[in-house]
C-alpha cells in the first residue's frame, strides 16, 4: 500500500512540475488537463538526465518523455519512442526549431537532430502536460 500511495504522490509532483514549467515558458496559467490513471505496478518515468552523447534514446511510457531531460552535443540526434498504447507527439513548446512530430502510434518512432547549442523545451500536443527538455552543447 505505501509503494501505491509513492507511486501516486511521484505522479502528482511530476504532473505539477510539468505544468510550472508550461506556464512559465508560456506565461499563462496552465490548463486543467485530467491526469491518466495508472495501474497497480506502474511507476513513473524518471526524470534523471544522461550524460552528453553522439545520440540519445527518449522512451514514451507512462504519460512520460523517459528521461525527462537529456544532454547531446550539437549535431547529434534524439530518438523517441511511444511504449504507451496510445498517441503521443514530440513538439517543441518554446518557440525554438525543434521536434515536431505527427502522432506516433505504439511501437513508433521519431528522430531530430539538434545543430544548435541550447535548451530545447518540447511537450505531447495530446497530452501537454507531458514536457522534456534537451540540453545541447558544443
Amino acid at each position: 500500500m505505501n509503494k501505491v500511495l509513492v507511486g501516486i504522490l511521484a505522479v502528482v509532483i511530476l504532473v505539477a512540475g510539468g505544468w510550472y514549467i508550461f506556464a512559465k515558458n508560456k506565461g499563462a496559467s496552465p490548463s486543467a488537463t485530467p491526469m491518466p490513471s495508472m495501474s497497480m505496478g506502474s511507476s513513473p518515468a524518471s526524470s534523471s538526465s544522461s550524460s552528453p552523447t553522439a545520440a540519445s534514446s527518449v522512451k514514451i511510457q507512462n504519460y512520460a518523455f523517459s528521461p525527462a531531460a537529456v544532454t547531446v552535443k550539437k549535431g547529434a540526434s534524439v530518438t523517441w519512442t511511444n511504449e504507451d498504447s496510445v498517441g503521443h507527439t514530440v513538439t517543441e513548446s518554446d518557440g525554438q526549431a525543434g521536434p515536431s512530430s505527427s502522432t506516433l502510434n505504439q511501437g513508433q518512432s521519431y528522430s531530430f537532430t539538434f545543430n544548435t547549442a541550447g535548451t530545447f523545451h518540447y511537450k505531447c500536443s495530446i497530452h501537454p502536460y507531458m514536457t522534456g527538455t534537451v540540453i545541447v552543447t558544443d
